[in-house]
């Protein structure tokens, strides 16, 4: 079944805070793009990757019993139908049954085997931003549009026409006079369309859960709308596109996605930015794999930002979650014995999102690189 992007988002708050009994979590990851091979393909390339990993990591022969019964659940999920649209789909096994997860997704995922102590949720991170829906407001002097999109296309579409005025005549009765003074663009009636399409706008946004919006208009009309549009609505509206009076709504999705992701883009710079301003002592930031997880571990990162590249291996304690990119022969905290993981920054993803912390997901920033690769605006200082 084709996840949304809100059932989605509760598996991966579940799944991140999930513990096997057996101490650990097969993660698979594959793309289904290709509806008429994957099913053959995917059977070979797990048990490759699955023998290699067993072959690593060494241990006993009931051991190996039991990592290849999670292999065999994955296995057994192929038989069943995938939706249509499905081009992603991640797995996540340990052994029982009732904890046997599978999301289906819009778009591919990588190929990727993953046997570690939690499940690897860093690419339902990824994936749930591309699935974050965002609003395209469409608008104009005196008739103006709503869509919400998300990432199967246009949700839903508000249409709202500016003031209709109206004049009784005995002759004709009560005529709509609104193409005369559309005509005339009065100064005051276009301000109340825009005043109107701004609230709508704003409960939209609080409604459907979006966080970004794409203004679609001539410019000089952008310009005035943005003056009609409280400062809290404002700051949601990150890009914006020509206007095309005869374009459909899918016609219109394209270039409003290359124009919120641009958006997004220069948002996440100056936010990589403010968090740069804000480093040293007194500051609410830590920039760094080290300093982030120290922040971590005191429940004060508010907000994480990593480079999606960014994936060192590194180094993790089950007992007590600490992670580090070189290997101690005992965990620094607890004295536990860290085992080897193949993405440490991961981890750091995933004990953000079991402390409620906000993930945002970057690439090409040269700031953000500067900061070691992953960064953080903290709760409190």
């Amino acid at each position: 079944m084709m996840e949304s992007a809100i059932a989605a988002g509760q598996k991966l708050q579940a799944l991140a805070g999930a513990r096997s009994r057996q101490g650990l979590f097969l993660t698979v990851t594959l793309s289904t793009r290709r509806v008429d091979d994957w099913r053959q393909f995917a059977p070979t390339f797990l048990n490759s990757e699955f023998n290699r990993i067993i072959k690593e990591r060494g241990g006993d022969k009931e051991e190996k019993h039991i990592l290849a019964s999670y292999l065999d659940q994955i296995l057994d999920v192929f038989q069943y139908d995938v939706a249509n649209r499905t081009q992603g789909l991640a797995l996540f096994a340990d052994g029982e049954p009732e904890l046997l997860e599978r999301i289906e997704l819009p778009f591919p995922l990588i190929n990727r085997v993953v046997l570690e102590p939690h499940p690897y949720v860093r690419p339902l991170v990824h994936a749930l931003e591309l699935m974050e829906p965002f609003i395209i407001a469409r608008v104009t002097r005196d008739e103006s549009s709503l869509f919400v999109v998300n990432a199967w296309g246009v949700a839903s579409e508000d249409d709202l026409s500016g003031p209709w005025l109206k004049s009784s005549d005995r002759e004709t009765g009560e005529l709509s006079i609104k193409r005369e003074y559309a005509s005339a663009r009065q100064d005051t009636l276009v301000e109340l369309h825009f005043k109107d399409v701004a609230a709508a706008l704003g409960k939209l946004l609080e409604n459907s859960g979006a966080r970004r919006v794409v203004l679609a208009a001539q410019h000089d009309i952008a310009v005035a709308f943005r003056k009609q549009v409280p400062q809290s609505v404002a700051v949601k509206i990150v890009a914006e596109m020509p206007f095309d009076a005869v374009a459909s709504p899918g016609q219109m999705l394209a270039p409003a996605r290359l124009a919120l992701e641009s958006g997004r883009h220069r948002e996440l710079a100056e936010f990589a930015d403010r968090i740069s301003e804000n480093l040293g002592a007194g500051g609410r930031a830590a920039a760094g794999f080290d300093d982030v997880m120290a922040a971590l571990q005191r429940h004060q990162v508010q907000t994480l930002l990593v480079d999606r590249n960014y994936r060192p291996s590194g180094w993790h304690c089950a007992e007590c979650d600490w992670v580090g990119l070189t290997g101690p022969a005992q965990c620094p905290l607890c004295g536990g014995s860290p085992v080897p993981i193949h993405d440490a920054v991961g981890e750091l993803v995933r004990l953000a999102i079991i402390q409620n912390a906000s993930v945002e997901v970057a690439e090409d920033l040269t700031t953000l690189t500067d900061l070691g690769g992953v960064a953080a605006v903290l709760r409190y200082a």
